[in-house]
């Protein structure tokens, strides 16, 4: 492991045990600090100040929220974290205000509740973002704590009008939000963990669910990628067995996709003088049998035309019969291209085999839109001028980042299908949950602009909006 790369899970580990802490304090301090504000017979010599440093503690706690906020500020694309930590500061200035002002500091109560939920939420959703929050809703939020600070001013005074704005900012803070991807991400994992599909890297998926033309790669998603024998041509019907044991046993010594695919006809062989005659075949001896296998013209056959492989097997100067090899279709590739279809996308077949080989497969797993002699570079640069053209294309194939972005097992284009489906589906949930903290984020901000809500209820305005947000995106 680099230097970087051990620093980096040092720090990961390390922003995770505080947010940790923060939640596990944030639960203690937030019932005390509950109890202290709102029981007199709880009080003690000194307890403003002390619910000061406990809302700065938890202020301090909450570090990854505040570093993750400064990120957003840094790449000035300020968002849900940069929401959820100007709360906190907002909040912690008014308690101490409230402590300076020989006031109750009850904020402090906002200020450990809202620490505690965001660091909750912070940890559990890591850095797996499906959707973001919407570029507006930090600034109308903000706008709305500023509005409602300014008429609280006038109307009351400026200790009131701050403490409203800090109420604005907890009760219609970022939690829901932030929780709305998360949720939904982890029932699709649940759902495709089966189907050998993990989905490690989230901010993948709304692009795989916004496809809407499929440019498979041939080799790896309809086919297996490797070569099989497709068909078995004897010169007579009881020659079939030692034309397959014979050619088997031979082509386990040698190398090549064709001779791959034969070698699976049959186990080991005792094989001795074994020879290769460059392109056209080999020969060798198997059992003491004098064996060759190679081209039709070799072994003095006439040449056949076909899309695939065809070659002969001699044995014991007789030829017993001849071996097609071809693309080894997924029993299911129908199907699984159909699903494709059924999910509203184009499905088109290429590949850096022949034209004809690549045409073939296609109509065998009903693709009306094939060509090939097309090879990774090729298709590369199809993906980019079809995107030119705004089309949003998912490219199946080994040279593309999609096994590793959906944690395919392999290309598989039934698997590739549900994938998608469950992209598609924990997007829509991931949304619909933002839509609900959105909409309860407005209603619990207007609520505390009004000057109805106080400390702990809007910290548990803020953990009703993340509750509901959950059940939405997780159903």
């Amino acid at each position: 492991m680099t230097a970087h790369a051990a620093a980096a899970s040092f720090s990961a580990q390390a922003s995770r045990r505080c947010l940790v802490l923060t939640f596990a304090v944030g639960l203690v301090l937030t019932a005390g600090t509950v109890g202290v504000s709102t029981v007199p017979d709880l009080r003690f010599q000194g307890w403003p100040w002390t619910l000061v440093g406990v809302a700065a503690l938890a202020f301090v706690l909450a570090a990854p929220v505040h570093q993750r906020s400064l990120a957003e500020l840094a790449s000035q694309r300020p968002g849900a974290a940069t929401l959820g930590s100007l709360g906190l500061v907002v909040a912690l200035v008014v308690t101490l205000y409230e402590a300076l002002a020989e006031e109750r500091p009850t904020t402090a109560i906002a200020v450990v509740a809202s620490a505690a939920l965001l660091s909750l939420v912070s940890l559990w959703r890591g850095d797996e973002s499906i959707v973001d929050a919407p570029a507006w809703f930090v600034l109308s939020v903000v706008t709305a704590a500023t509005v409602a600070a300014a008429v609280w001013a006038v109307v009351e005074t400026p200790g009131r009008g701050l403490q409203v704005a800090a109420l604005v900012l907890v009760s219609a803070g970022p939690a829901g939000l932030l929780a709305a991807g998360p949720a939904a991400l982890r029932v699709a994992r649940r759902h495709m963990a089966p189907h050998d599909v993990t989905f490690p890297h989230p901010a993948a998926l709304p692009q795989v669910a916004a496809a809407d033309v499929a440019l498979l790669d041939k080799d790896g998603t309809v086919t297996t990628g490797a070569l099989r024998v497709t068909s078995i041509d004897p010169v007579e019907p009881d020659h079939e067995r030692n034309l397959r044991w014979f050619a088997g046993a031979l082509e386990h010594e040698q190398e090549g996709r064709v001779a791959r695919a034969v070698s699976r006809l049959s186990g080991r062989g005792r094989v001795t003088e074994l020879q290769r005659h460059g392109d056209v075949g080999v020969s060798g001896r198997v059992d003491r049998h004098p064996v060759r296998v190679g081209d039709l013209p070799w072994l003095g056959l006439p040449a056949q035309e076909g899309v695939w492989t065809t070659v002969g097997v001699e044995v014991d100067a007789r030829v017993l019969g001849t071996l097609t090899v071809g693309d080894d279709v997924r029993a299911d590739a129908t199907e699984g291209v159909q699903a494709l279809r059924d999910l509203g996308l184009e499905v088109v077949l290429r590949s850096c085999d022949t034209d004809a080989r690549t045409r073939e497969v296609a109509a065998q797993v009903g693709i009306d839109d094939a060509a090939g002699d097309l090879d990774a570079d090729g298709q590369r640069a199809t993906v980019a001028a079809w995107t030119d053209d705004g089309r949003r294309v998912l490219h199946v194939s080994t040279g593309s980042t999609l096994t590793s972005d959906l944690g395919l097992a392999d290309l598989d284009v039934g698997r590739v299908a549900r994938a998608v489906g469950a992209a598609r589906g924990a997007v829509g949930s991931a949304r619909r949950g933002q839509s609900v903290a959105l909409a309860w984020s407005v209603l619990a901000g207007a609520v505390a602009a009004a000057g109805l809500l106080g400390p702990g209820l809007a910290g548990i305005a803020a953990g009703v909006g993340v509750a509901a947000t959950v059940v939405v995106a997780g159903s």
